[in-house]
């Protein structure tokens, strides 16, 4: 099967973003920080679904070249990730047992599947942009690929974490955790080391028309002055009820694990936080609704979390994605019984 007939979940502008796998559309370039547009490229969060009795599967795929990052295993950076889902609504990690090829075209195999049928979903590289791919199948298998699910997103706006650093394989990011863990549509707006709160790219998050929002920022923002950080968060909230009524989450940064001998690396980070509680708290007295909160204290690390105290890694990232897991139940059975 090819690439023009698959569909591609996982962002806000399907129409736009037909033919590539990328995640902004055109008509953001100018508007928005060169960086933030050139890692819009990177195929974080997409995903295709397909339907299939094949007992053997490949993935042939291109990526445009990119430098190697030391804190990030090349399977995540540059891989891509199937799960499967049974008969019995149960969902699976399908292992390619090494099968690969990571030449100019890279090659993903996966041989003698014991199932007569079944949904599988494909996680592309969170770091990498793919330029082509195809997925083949046996002869006379049954193929199908399945539509954009109608249900709205969770949109994740944020920094590196949110784009998928720094796990072990692309199925294993957080964000891509939470939408297998919730069954929640999920797009993907996490920009590496460029989540400094831009109100264009808030007015960008303003178009689509969301589940929930999540505002991530300090990781990265962190450096921002108070007033900064404030008057942005201020700015993204009353953008985005202005345009929805959907859930919003505010997060704090993640706690930090090396504090023991060194105790004063989160001191920034803390008064940061605080400048995000606060700002909400205001804005809900001055009547803004539907505004949520996650202390840092919600996501459950513990000191094996990270990779290098910036990033978590596989551990770190089912502390992340049961944290929000847990928040946005909470937030949606609220929501519901306010109807």
């Amino acid at each position: 099967m090819n690439e023009k007939d698959a569909v591609i979940t996982g962002r806000g502008w399907n129409e736009e973003l037909k033919g590539n796998y990328k995640r902004l559309p055109e008509c953001f370039k100018i508007a928005v920080p060169d960086k933030i547009w050139n890692l819009s490229s990177n195929s974080a969060g997409l995903t295709i679904k397909f339907f299939t009795n094949s007992r053997n599967l490949q993935v042939k795929y291109t990526i445009a070249k990119a430098k190697q990052l030391p804190n990030m295993s090349r399977l995540n950076q540059e891989g891509i990730d199937l799960y499967a889902t049974s008969k019995r609504e149960k969902t699976h990690w399908i292992g390619n047992h090494m099968q690969w090829n990571w030449g100019d075209t890279l090659s993903f195999t996966f041989r003698d599947l014991e199932t007569k049928e079944g949904t599988y979903e494909l996680f592309l590289p969170p770091y990498n942009t793919v330029t082509s791919l195809k997925i083949g199948s046996d002869k006379d298998a049954m193929f199908r690929f399945l539509p954009i699910p109608k249900e709205k997103a969770v949109v994740i706006y944020g920094s590196s974490i949110v784009q998928g650093a720094s796990p072990s394989r692309p199925g294993l990011t957080w964000t891509n955790m939470l939408k297998r863990l919730t069954g929640y549509n999920v797009v993907n707006l996490g920009f590496s080391g460029s989540c400094l709160m831009e109100s264009a790219l808030f007015d960008a998050l303003s178009e689509i028309d969301a589940r929930c929002f999540i505002i991530d920022p300090i990781p990265n923002s962190y450096p921002l002055t108070d007033e900064e950080i404030g008057r942005c968060l201020r700015y993204v909230i009353l953008r985005l009820r202005s345009k929805s009524k959907a859930p919003i989450l505010v997060s704090e940064s993640y706690p930090q694990m090396d504090i023991e001998f060194n105790p004063h690396a989160e001191d920034r980070m803390r008064a940061a936080n605080k400048v995000l509680y606060e700002t909400v708290k205001q804005l809900q007295k001055e009547g803004v609704g539907g505004l949520y909160y996650q202390f840092s204290n919600e996501i459950k690390f513990v000191e094996d979390a990270m990779i290098e105290v910036k990033h978590p890694n596989d551990i770190g990232c089912v502390a992340y994605a049961q944290a929000y897991e847990r928040k946005l139940r909470e937030i949606f059975i609220e929501v519901i019984h306010d109807k």
